[in-house]
């Protein structure tokens, strides 16, 4: 475990963390993403369990199979919660003329796996923001939610489970919002570098 650990902080700090802003090294990202595990082991056993209990017994109440739209929503609330930090990509400017507009900005936010892949790869042009960690905001938990639910619209006719990927996925990024609060407090020096330009 601990030679893979190592294999792939060479290969994010040689070749992902050239791409990234001076903070976001392996070790750093590391770091939050146990912190935010720790978290989410707790809360997942007191919020988000007893939600899936609620939905399968209604579920099973109105003869409704539920359990594969709770399996996908499952894996849309863990995805949403390491959602807020892919907006490291965005490099920080004082210049309007160069703030990306918003639909670049929420592309990032809807399609972050294609739009990194592209980034990686040098085949997608930088994103800008006047403002730090553009995505560490409740706005966004609304816009995401509101996204989730067209996504579910697609999926299902009935409210039931259209309602199941925006409540699970604005859970998982509010609960990453709540760390990276409590994060800001201890003044980290993951944190304290937040606010450099690139």
């Amino acid at each position: 475990m601990n030679k893979t650990r190592r294999k792939f902080a060479e290969y994010w700090d040689r070749i992902i963390f050239i791409r990234m802003p001076s903070y976001a090294t392996f070790k750093k990202m590391n770091k939050e993403l146990v912190e935010h595990f720790n978290f989410l082991e707790w809360a997942f056993k007191r919020i988000v369990l007893p939600i899936i209990v609620f939905y399968a017994l209604v579920g099973l109440v109105f003869e409704i199979n539920l359990f594969g739209s709770i399996f996908l929503s499952l894996l849309i609330f863990f995805y949403s919660n390491l959602l807020p930090d892919v907006d490291v990509l965005f490099k920080k400017t004082n210049r309007k003329a160069l703030d990306s507009l918003w639909y670049e900005k929420y592309s990032l936010l809807f399609f972050a796996p294609i739009i990194v892949y592209y980034v990686i790869s040098g085949r997608q042009r930088p994103l800008y923001s006047i403002s730090n960690r553009p995505f560490h905001n409740f706005r966004t938990v609304l816009v995401y939610g509101a996204f989730l639910f067209v996504v579910g619209s697609i999926f299902w006719m009935d409210a039931l489970r259209r309602a199941m990927f925006p409540i699970f996925g604005m859970l998982g990024f509010s609960f990453h919002l709540i760390i990276d609060r409590k994060m800001y407090e201890d003044e980290t020096p993951f944190n304290k570098t937040r606010g450099r330009r690139v």
